[in-house]
């Protein structure tokens, strides 16, 4: 494969190892993960790559900056400085590198489809025509936050979401996106709070629906296709930003499931019941436990959207879930996907003593997988682990440990 390259590496805070070849990249993150884990696990990790690095992503946020132009002939020494007077610029982009206020221009993206930067072109003419201000972080003013967009990558259905502080004119807002994505739904969101993240406090369609539809195809160790699962997506679901390389994951999981054969599944950190949902035929019933209330709603949405009847979702904390309801461990099976802060210690400890034969624990990040794995080795054994490059041009890597019970 060739090398990727992008003008604004090492600035732009969306790639961070974008100046190595996929396959350094991968070789890199191999042998950091090794070494992380090296006190559980000594065989190789093996790594399922991104087939195609480029356009992978389905989702993108961006923020819209009014900042300080920096002057690449500062010099701060220079006595003139203090009573020059400040000069101003707009940007629409991923977030400069180690910098919450600013953001990086972007005129060219290798991470979401190839059609972006034709977006944010007339999303930038857009706004010069209609006279917005873009948001000041430092000042908290402006009326364009950020911009998400989101796509199906195996349905082709997109969403394109606009945050703001005020009113606009929606209509010629919705032209300049069509200009580009004729067939997009489009909404508003209002987000007057401090913090810098596309959360909206009320959500609004300007055209279409408040939601897509995407499908993941699970396949067997031939790569036949076993089952496919729908899932709607609000602009606020969580969903894996590598549809590809995240059916693979499913798979995989589902390939062991199958091996096992339980017939009581606890998704544990289940999300909207991706793994449920995943594995619902396999089991006589699937427990997805979640914290996040409209995540849970998202998966009693998609169990109804797919037939799916034997999963049940309980809103709560995994800790105060284990605590009120002993996990049961004849014929059950343990799914763990924990968010990148990991477990809860006393979620950790109730798992490591329930006596379930069988858990598999998913993780965003290796150093909290490795201090949830000091409290469950003391009773589980690990059989298996492997890897998958979610994140192309970042450190990020998915990782996928099967254990068992001493």
């Amino acid at each position: 494969m060739p090398n990727i390259s992008c003008k604004h590496f090492g600035k732009c805070g969306g790639c961070a190892l974008l100046n190595l070849p996929y396959a350094e990249q991968v070789a890199k993150k191999q042998a950091k993960l090794q070494e992380t884990l090296k006190d559980f696990w000594q065989g190789e990790i093996l790594v399922t790559v991104t087939d195609e690095p480029v356009n992978f992503r389905n989702k993108v946020e961006l923020g819209f900056c009014h900042q300080v132009k920096w002057r690449d002939d500062y010099d701060k020494k220079d006595p003139a400085n203090k009573t020059r007077p400040l000069e101003f610029e707009s940007a629409l982009g991923f977030k400069l590198r180690g910098r919450w206020d600013r953001a990086v221009d972007i005129e060219e993206c290798c991470l979401f489809n190839d059609k972006l930067i034709a977006l944010l072109d007339a999303i930038r003419a857009w706004a010069k025509a209609e006279n917005l201000e873009y948001y000041d972080q430092r000042k908290h003013t402006g009326v364009l936050r950020h911009l998400m967009v989101r796509e199906g990558k195996n349905t082709g259905e997109e969403i394109v979401v606009l945050f703001v502080t005020d009113d606009f004119n929606e209509k010629t807002f919705v032209q300049a996106v069509e200009s580009v994505f004729p067939n997009a739904n489009i909404m508003a969101a209002v987000n007057n709070g401090l913090a810098d993240t596309a959360a909206p406090e009320s959500l609004r369609v300007l055209k279409g629906k408040d939601f897509i539809l995407e499908r993941i195809f699970l396949t067997n160790e031939k790569g036949q296709k076993e089952r496919e699962v729908v899932f709607k997506l609000s602009p606020q679901s969580f969903f894996q930003t590598n549809t590809k390389t995240a059916q693979k994951m499913y798979s995989r999981v589902r390939a062991v499931v199958k091996k096992i054969a339980p017939k009581r599944i606890y998704d544990l950190y289940g999300g909207a019941g991706s793994f449920s949902l995943s594995c619902a035929d396999l089991c006589e019933k699937s427990i997805c436990v979640e914290s996040v209330a409209p995540a849970v709603y998202n998966g009693i949405e998609n169990a109804k959207i797919n037939g799916v009847s034997n999963v049940q979702f309980f809103c709560s904390k995994v800790e105060d879930f284990v605590k009120e309801q002993p996990i049961e461990r004849k014929d059950a099976l343990i799914i763990l996907d924990p968010p990148r802060g990991g477990m809860h210690p006393k979620a950790a400890k109730a798992v490591a003593e329930s006596g379930v034969e069988n858990v598999l624990y998913i993780s965003c990040n290796p150093v909290t997988l490795a201090n949830d794995l000091k409290i469950l080795t003391q009773h589980y054994e690990i059989l298996h682990v492997e890897a998958f490059d979610f994140f192309p041009h970042s450190e990020h890597i998915e990782t996928f440990v099967q254990m068992k019970l001493k």
